[in-house]
């Protein structure tokens, strides 16, 4: 449940001929509502309604317009005591991705106090509460795990090298390699004597 609290106030003022307020006997705030849904929120709209009785006392005082106050002018007045109702309006919105599918807010009022005022008025004020069942959060959406694209590289690797990360760099033979070779290739009838890469390569021709 969750509640959105906030609180409201209305000064009232009377015609001079009542004369003074002095005092609040007795004060009650009603609220009278319904539900309304439009497209992407839920609106409580109605009335909070105020009945009250005040007590004057003979006197004049000075009457000066403002749009602080509302005006009553009609007052049922018994002796010294005048009774009045008045409907202040109510609107409250809510997402409707805040509240629960199938619930409805419900709106309730409390600590209402009056006090007459030295602008020779009332204020009345109260605490509301709007009570609603909360959506409940969505799930988090997984993240996707990438997969690995599998890749194949060869190389090759020369294990003599200082630094066999190194691919080995592959020449055509030239020069004293092709000799080299050539001996290696040659038929029987010649000798072949190989020697290491820093000597002179040596040939024989075979005994006849």
């Amino acid at each position: 449940m969750t509640t959105r609290t906030w609180d409201v106030k209305e000064q009232f003022r009377f015609p001079q001929s009542f004369g003074v307020p002095m005092e609040i006997k007795n004060v009650a705030v009603t609220p009278q509502c319904e539900i309304a849904e439009k497209e992407d929120i839920v609106q409580v709209v109605g009335i909070y309604h105020i009945t009250c009785h005040v007590k004057f006392e003979e006197g004049e005082h000075e009457h000066h317009a403002t749009s602080e106050f509302t005006e009553i002018e009609d007052l049922d007045l018994q002796g010294e005591v005048g009774y009045f109702e008045y409907a202040v309006p109510m609107s409250i919105e809510i997402g409707k991705d805040k509240i629960k599918e199938g619930s409805k807010p419900t709106v309730h009022v409390n600590h209402i106090n009056s006090k007459p005022t030295q602008q020779m008025a009332i204020e009345i004020g109260w605490t509301v509460h709007c009570d609603y069942d909360e959506a409940p959060a969505p799930a988090p959406t997984p993240t996707p795990t990438p997969t690995p694209t599998p890749t194949s590289v060869e190389s090759f690797v020369d294990l003599e090298s200082p630094n066999p990360a190194e691919p080995m760099e592959v020449k055509n033979p030239s020069g004293e390699e092709f000799e080299l070779q050539f001996i290696l290739d040659l038929d029987d009838g010649y000798s072949k004597l190989s020697f290491p890469s820093n000597n002179v390569f040596v040939k024989q021709k075979a005994d006849e």
